[in-house]
């Protein structure tokens, strides 16, 4: 049986949800490659399982951050889609902006491979650190 990536975004965000960290990580491949918006502290491409640690280390040093209204959908066996409203509150100033984030999320073999997160307004969040 073919598990759609559209289903494993989905079982990634209820593992999140549960507080379950290490089950979800367990759903990324160790290649994983992730993609931010370069003009971000914690921008660019961000390659395997230390890569995306390392970002993910950048981004909590500025913002803390609550995702809120969660939509997947499928693009193809092998490509989701998700939706999210996130709202990141900068940790200097305490200045928060609210924004949608589109996330390309790539899957083979029913894990995850790479993530392209595309920002509603990447101005919005770096001016929560002014």
């Amino acid at each position: 049986m073919t598990t759609t990536a559209a289903a494993v975004v989905e079982e990634l965000g209820a593992r999140f949800r549960a507080g379950d960290l290490e089950s979800a990580r367990a759903l990324y491949a160790p290649g994983i490659r992730l993609q931010q918006p370069a003009s971000l502290p914690h921008g660019g491409w961000h390659e395997g399982l230390a890569g995306m640690d390392a970002m993910a280390k950048v981004f909590a040093e500025h913002w803390d951050r609550a995702i809120t209204a969660s939509q997947v959908h499928d693009a193809g066996v092998a490509l989701a889609v998700q939706v999210t409203t996130q709202t990141w509150t900068a940790k200097s100033t305490g200045k928060a902006a609210t924004v949608d984030v589109i996330e390309l999320i790539t899957v083979e073999q029913g894990l995850v491979t790479e993530i392209r997160v595309f920002q509603q307004d990447t101005h919005a969040l770096l001016a929560t650190l002014a």
